[in-house]
């Protein structure tokens, strides 16, 4: 046999190595990309279904000659790290064996080993170089979790307060629309003289009118707490005390003024985090609950006649009452002083029912957050 022969015989046995080494192995390069995006993308980002998904489709496709004895013997291990950080320690201790029947050679990545891992890698027969061996670990101790499993960092503290203490003034407001006979037995009035229900004599001619427009009312302070929900939401309540309403009447059966204020509310304000900063906050809101707004305007009247003949005008003062239960639209503004305190402006609108009427308020306040 010449040396040529034989040279050309050795190529082409290589040769045929080669390719059947290559016709054996088609799906080495695929395998390996799918078990690194499930390993280094999946589980690193905690998505373990997808991880063990993927890993699973690399296998299948793998079948059992479509790949290496290696990279099978990889993607089984991977698949165990995945099912031992779910908790499905029978399955992933399954995984491990196959991965060492596979290649006994097979090395555990240092990457993805957890101490855990590697006590089932050692229980499956795997072989554990002298740098990668187990440290002593307490008996009492758990093992550590996988460092993909371990709870996110907490997001850091804006600052903003999440309870708001406050105390406002407010100054009450009556729509009037124009009523004849005001002091005559009209609904919702009662009129007085000196501080006396005023029951004498009044001339149908002439006076004893209210014109329409919008008069001074009640006066109330108030002290509130709000909540805050998420980042732009507070739902709170007030109480508090209303003076200056109508005198109790001295004769017929005229109620007295009711003073408490009982309140539930809730807000938005607007801007993104507004409670994170200083500076204004708007803010728009509804409210309910029980109050009375009284007013009164001074009216001029006749007793009689002659009198109105003679000019001769006698004041009163009707007194408007309302219901004691409301339901308002408001809108406000505060100034944040830091993220603590805040300075605030107020304007309602209200509806009284009961004895109905038309309100309005506007109050100047203070916030303290916790």
């Amino acid at each position: 046999m010449s040396s040529t022969f034989r040279t050309r015989l050795g190529l082409t046995l290589a040769l045929l190595t080669l390719a059947a080494s290559a016709a054996a192995e088609p799906k080495d390069n695929d395998a390996r990309a799918l078990a690194k995006q499930a390993m280094q993308g999946d589980y690193l980002g905690t998505d373990f279904k997808a991880a063990e998904q993927k890993l699973q489709k690399a296998l299948k496709a793998c079948g059992k000659k479509a790949c290496s004895a290696a990279v099978r013997a990889e993607l089984h291990l991977d698949l165990a790290i995945v099912q031992i950080a779910t908790k499905k320690k029978d399955k992933g201790k399954k995984e491990m064996q196959a991965a060492i029947a596979a290649d006994p050679n097979v090395e555990l990545n240092p990457d993805f080993t957890t101490p855990e891992v590697k006590k089932a890698f050692v229980a499956a027969g795997g072989v554990i170089h002298e740098a990668e061996k187990l440290a002593p670990e307490p008996e009492d101790e758990p093992a550590p979790a996988p460092a993909a499993a371990r709870e996110p960092e907490p997001e850091p503290d804006t600052g903003a307060r999440h309870h708001w203490i406050s105390a406002a003034f407010q100054l009450d407001f009556l729509m009037y629309s124009q009523v004849d006979s005001v002091c005559s037995g009209a609904p919702q009035y009662q009129c007085f003289l000196q501080g006396q229900s005023y029951a004498g004599p009044i001339y149908a001619g002439s006076g004893n009118q209210v014109q329409g427009g919008l008069g001074l009312a009640t006066k109330r302070v108030l002290v509130g707490y709000d909540m805050l929900l998420g980042e732009n939401v507070t739902l709170g309540a007030r109480v508090g005390f209303a003076f200056g309403g109508s005198p109790k009447a001295t004769t017929g059966s005229g109620t007295a003024f009711f003073p408490v204020h009982l309140e539930l509310r809730g807000n938005y304000w607007f801007g993104t985090t507004p409670f994170a900063e200083g500076g204004v906050r708007p803010y728009v809101g509804l409210a309910a609950g029980l109050a009375e707004v009284d007013g009164h305007v001074t009216v001029e009247y006749y007793q009689d006649a002659a009198g109105y003949q003679q000019n001769q005008k006698g004041k009163l003062d009707a007194w408007r009452k309302t219901g004691n239960t409301f339901a308002g639209l408001h809108l406000g503004l505060a100034y944040g002083i830091g993220t603590q305190q805040q300075l605030l402006i107020e304007l309602r609108l209200l509806q009284m029912f009961g004895a109905g009427a038309t309100a309005g308020a506007l109050s100047f306040g203070y916030g303290f957050g916790l």
